[in-house]
């Protein structure tokens, strides 16, 4: 099968599983999330908890260059 072939097929499962709502995506900063609480608030204190969270998606162009270097080897 030819490399051009091979990337259309990656390509096209790729959009197939977008369409299902599974991205890829970064996780290279994935230490850098937090979730913050308090673990005894006070009795008339709110609960108040904090979330930080980031998630990269890969555009086409990022997505080419990794079928790509999958495909060199």
């Amino acid at each position: 099968m030819s490399k051009q072939r091979e990337k259309k097929i990656i390509e096209d499962f790729l959009t197939h599983m977008e369409n299902k709502g599974v991205y890829l995506t970064k996780i290279e900063n994935w230490n850098n999330n937090s979730i913050w609480k308090k673990d005894n608030p006070q009795e008339h204190h709110r609960t108040m908890i904090r979330i930080k969270f980031d998630v990269e998606r890969l555009n086409k162009t990022d997505k080419e260059i990794e079928i790509e270097k999958y495909l060199m080897n």
